[in-house]
């Protein structure tokens, strides 16, 4: 590693067991996603989209690295509108300078029915302690963290349906990989616990988006209401009258 690049999270004892943690359920999720492009932001030193079934993949970082396609923010993504079926962002709304724009960058360029797969801290846990004070915020570059519930909220506001959703990293957070090899336990004893011990939590969503229907005008149909047209032709009834006072003519004239 160079010594002018900063060192990020994931490059410690710490953040490596819970990058491989998070690796393993990403490969999970996006290898029921299909589509022809893929699209991961950060975390150069791991590739997500490696059991992805997707043939098109892109990686954008926001430093040059051998598996970098391209550089941008996650906030303004070069991308055109409905062209990848599938975004992952690990630990890009925590480090990013606007989290509700790069939402929305994701949204955009995500195609209908598109998939979207995203982790971060969980600020009410032992982890999140940890992420936001000390040398471990200086080295993941943790600018704010937030709640699963209001990543919720953001994501239904724009369009988004969560369509799955659980909690990882339920060992104590510590920077020695004995230790956290060591506690084996406490992960199979968090998936119990419904989340409240998770230090990191995965969500999956769907964009959705309403069906529009263009509606085209009938030409040869008349806008007016057939009830209200002033017509040429007599109706049924009017000829059955027209008939019924000539015979009542008829009968005047022969008394």
């Amino acid at each position: 590693m160079q010594p002018n690049q900063p060192v990020t999270f994931d490059a410690t004892a710490l953040g490596h067991y819970i990058a491989q943690r998070e690796a393993a359920v990403y490969e999970q999720a996006v290898a029921d996603v299909f589509g022809f492009h893929a699209l991961q932001l950060g975390w150069s030193g791991y590739d997500l989209l490696a059991q992805s079934r997707i043939p098109y993949k892109h990686y954008l970082h926001t430093r040059q690295t051998k598996e970098s396609s391209m550089l941008c923010e996650p906030e303004y993504l070069p991308l055109s509108e409905n062209s990848v079926d599938l975004v992952c962002l690990p630990h890009v709304l925590e480090q990013c300078s606007d989290p509700k724009q790069a939402l929305r960058e994701a949204f955009r360029v995500l195609v209908p029915e598109g998939t979207l797969i995203l982790t971060g801290v969980t600020p009410l846990s032992c982890l999140g302690l940890r992420a936001r004070t000390g040398w471990f915020k200086k080295i993941g570059a943790f600018k704010r963290l937030f709640t699963a519930r209001r990543i919720r909220d953001w994501l239904s506001v724009l369009g988004f349906e969560v369509v799955q959703s659980h909690y990882l990293m339920h060992a104590l957070p510590i920077n020695d990989i004995s230790w956290l090899e060591r506690q084996a336990r406490l992960e199979k004893w968090g998936a119990c616990t419904f989340g409240m011990t998770g230090g990191v939590y995965f969500l999956v969503a769907k964009k959705k988006v309403l069906n529009v229907r263009l509606l085209k005008p009938d030409w040869k149909k008349s806008p007016m209401n057939q009830a209200l047209q002033v017509r040429k032709s007599h109706t049924q009834i009017q000829n059955k009258l027209q008939k019924q006072l000539e015979c009542a003519d008829v009968d005047t004239t022969l008394d």
